[in-house]
């Protein structure tokens, strides 16, 4: 029947009926039936009230677990080819994280490097030990436990590998051996105690000028091609590490290039070293072809020293040994080897502050034969630099001394020309300024420029444009630019974290904190509505 065609007469009988429905409901079956409904309402409230008030609990406390996670500590030894630097990092152990977010603590160095005491291996360790100990003595015995230790060798035990391998291996296996009692967390001595490739050093370098720059970090997506290059000048090596326009042309083995995984970012980075091109072994190869080369013993003339600069004598037989001036690495990578004169048991220079033909000693030692599309030198192929750049380490200590005003920002003529003026100027006039401690170094600044400049027209950066691309600083944001730092945060990636599998971001608690508090608030209210609505039921019953 359609309810608009209801007449008056069906509609009275369906009230009636109605009414007849609820008289037949007695007072006594009114009060059982809210009683039912009294109890399901009431179970359901208490249920409701019990799980919230189990879930805010638990919420609660894996919000304070996520929170308080401890911090990780690491140490990393640097051994380089003059010094050793032992850097104390720390990050939090997130439970998810991918890498770490590296944060140095402090860091102590000592001279000379473990190289240096191959013939007195239990020694290397006795020099480090007691930098280890100052370097963590804020930390307790169960930190240190669980603080794992690495030393890296590298240019340096890398030339002590070609020259003496058993002696170098030796003093690895001894290293390991003390270490391993030293209290830190060292479960894989010959992955943790070892020497670090060229490349390595070269690509986290890179890691470490893009991680401090902020380019590479922890929820950030990078763009390759934002990426930061890394120009790094040792002791006894030199690296390049970029990122190229264009992975075309490059030959099929992939020569030098990388893969990298940071932060869930994916990099192929091309990465080079070039063993014997650090500052101090160029040097060695320098002075030592100009004193082989003259007839003389003392003041022999050298157009890389000031004009008047008279050197200390030089001790021959130590100058004129060594994996860079004789062997066949050397026969390899410079074609000519350089030979102490017989007679010759010291030396020693007079400067004659002649730049250009500083430059003709110094291109003698470099080859620019090319079998591939594109090379740096000594046939080594190199994509073209791309993008900025960063020259850290041997590269900045002289460019800070003529421009002390800025560190960016330079073309190729103007740095040219300021060293080419230094160069030509009298010792005596720039003796006056220097003060007696920094001496030593300022009478090698005509050398170290002139080097600088031909090292980077090698690599690519020929003209005043590219020059432009290149920031000469050791420090970025007051923090160091050391391989060591970007070797760290690659390792926290390999590394377990410890701290419990839970993740509560404080935007997700808020939320299900006041949502669980406005259940059992809900819940509490429930019960007792349902309460005064069972007492005036019961009053309104006994009153009929």
């Amino acid at each position: 029947m359609v309810l608009g065609k209801l007449n008056l007469s069906q509609l009275f009988d369906f009230t009636k009926v109605v009414s007849i429905s609820n008289i037949s409901l007695t007072p006594q079956r009114i009060m059982e039936r809210n009683t039912n409904l009294h109890k399901i309402l009431t179970i359901l409230a208490l249920i409701i009230l019990v799980i919230s008030f189990i879930g805010l609990i638990i919420i609660i406390v894996l919000y304070i677990l996520s929170s308080n996670i401890p911090d990780v500590y690491s140490v990393v030894i640097d051994a380089g080819s003059t010094s050793s630097k032992i850097h104390l990092y720390k990050w939090i152990d997130e439970p998810f994280r991918s890498n770490g977010k590296v944060d140095e603590v402090t860091s102590e160095k000592l001279s000379p490097g473990i190289s240096d005491y191959i013939n007195d291996t239990i020694k290397a360790y006795e020099t480090l030990k007691p930098k280890l100990l100052k370097l963590t003595i804020s930390l307790t015995f169960e930190q240190k436990k669980h603080t794992p230790i690495y030393l890296a060798a590298t240019a340096g035990m890398r030339l002590k590998l070609i020259e003496d391998p058993l002696g170098s291996l030796d003093l690895f296996s001894v290293i390991r051996q003390y270490l391993k009692q030293s209290g830190f967390q060292i479960e894989t001595p010959n992955e943790r105690i070892r020497l670090l490739y060229g490349s390595e050093e070269g690509l986290y370098g890179w890691v470490s000028v893009n991680y401090i720059l902020g380019i590479i970090k922890e929820g950030k997506q990078t763009n390759p091609s934002e990426t930061v290059g890394s120009l790094d000048l040792g002791g006894a090596s030199t690296q390049i590490a970029f990122i190229p326009k264009t992975y075309s042309n490059i030959p099929k083995e992939k020569l030098d290039f990388y893969p990298l995984r940071l932060y869930g970012n994916d990099f192929s980075v091309y990465s080079h070293s070039f063993l014997c091109y650090g500052k101090s072994e160029f040097e060695r190869r320098v002075i030592t072809s100009i004193a082989a080369s003259s007839l003389l013993q003392s003041e022999i003339p050298n157009p890389c020293f000031l004009q008047g600069y008279k050197s200390d004598l030089y001790n021959a037989f130590e100058w004129f040994s060594g994996s860079c001036l004789s062997g066949t690495y050397v026969k390899k990578t410079f074609a000519e080897e350089i030979f102490r004169p017989p007679n010759m048991n010291s030396f020693s220079f007079n400067g004659t502050g002649q730049p250009n033909e500083c430059v003709k000693y110094i291109l003698k030692h470099f080859q620019t034969k090319c079998d591939h599309s594109s090379c740096s030198f000594n046939n080594v192929f190199q994509p073209a630099p791309f993008g900025k750049f960063m020259a850290y380490s041997g590269f900045s200590y002289v460019m800070r001394y003529l421009f002390p005003n800025k560190n960016t920002g330079f073309t190729l003529t103007e740095v040219t020309d300021a060293v080419m003026k230094f160069c030509k100027k009298p010792w005596k006039d720039v003796a006056k300024i220097t003060k007696l401690s920094d001496q030593g170094f300022t009478a090698k600044y005509c050398f170290d420029g002139l080097y600088i400049i031909t090292l980077l027209k090698m690599y690519g950066f020929t003209t005043d444009e590219s020059w432009k691309t290149i920031t000469f600083d050791s420090k970025v944001n007051g923090k160091s630019v050391s391989w060591a730092l970007g070797y760290m945060l690659d390792q926290s990636g390999h590394l377990p974290s410890e701290s419990p599998k839970v993740s509560v971001s404080t935007q997700l608690f808020v939320c299900l904190f006041i949502l669980l508090l406005l259940l059992i608030i809900g819940s509490i209210i429930g019960l007792l509505l349902t309460r005064n609505f069972l007492s005036k039921s019961k009053k309104s019953t006994s009153q009929v």
